[in-house]
């Protein structure tokens, strides 16, 4: 039997790069930040998140690992963030930014990162968010889309089962 030499990465201080790299988008986006162990999070203007994540690129951020989002039906927004990864040194970033549940359209980052076509596809589908710039937003999952996305908050599973099917809760 052939032995495994994985190794998990040790977490390390935040490196005097990734303090500049913090700084920086502070000064530049008047992002709000916190960070714990290695794992950063920031909150940019709408306007600002395509840039914060052009910049994050070029610093080494080359990994996206999702997009999604958060419903906050009682303030009337969606929170939409993505997470990108640096393996320099093991270091996550959150990268949020708040958008109207009225009109929900941010820019799309499949121009930096080609995966993250599919994860604002989900979103768009599973939210209603519309992303500005990916040409993929389409049914991914829903055939009959319900009118109000699944994911947020106001919808009702038992009122569309009932429209869509005819049937009540307790038939199926």
């Amino acid at each position: 039997m052939q032995k495994n030499n994985w190794k998990p990465y040790k977490t390390k201080e935040v490196s005097s790069i990734k303090k500049s790299v913090l700084k920086d988008l502070e000064e530049r986006f008047c992002a709000e930040q916190c960070n714990e162990n290695n794992n950063f999070y920031i909150k940019v203007k709408k306007d600002d998140y395509l840039n914060t994540a052009k910049y994050l690129k070029k610093q080494g951020f080359k990994r996206l690992v999702t997009i999604s989002a958060v419903d906050w039906l009682e303030k009337g927004i969606l929170e939409i963030y993505f997470l990108a990864h640096s393996f320099d040194d093991n270091s996550y970033i959150k990268v949020a930014a708040e958008v109207s549940r009225d009109n929900p359209l941010i820019p799309s980052v499949s121009s930096l990162w080609k995966n993250a076509e599919m994860h604002e596809r989900e979103a768009w589908e599973m939210f209603g968010i519309n992303f500005e710039g990916n040409n993929m937003l389409k049914p991914l999952f829903l055939e009959d889309s319900p009118r109000i996305p699944p994911f947020r908050k106001d919808f009702d599973l038992r009122k569309e089962v009932k429209k869509t099917y005819g049937l009540t809760w307790s038939e199926y």
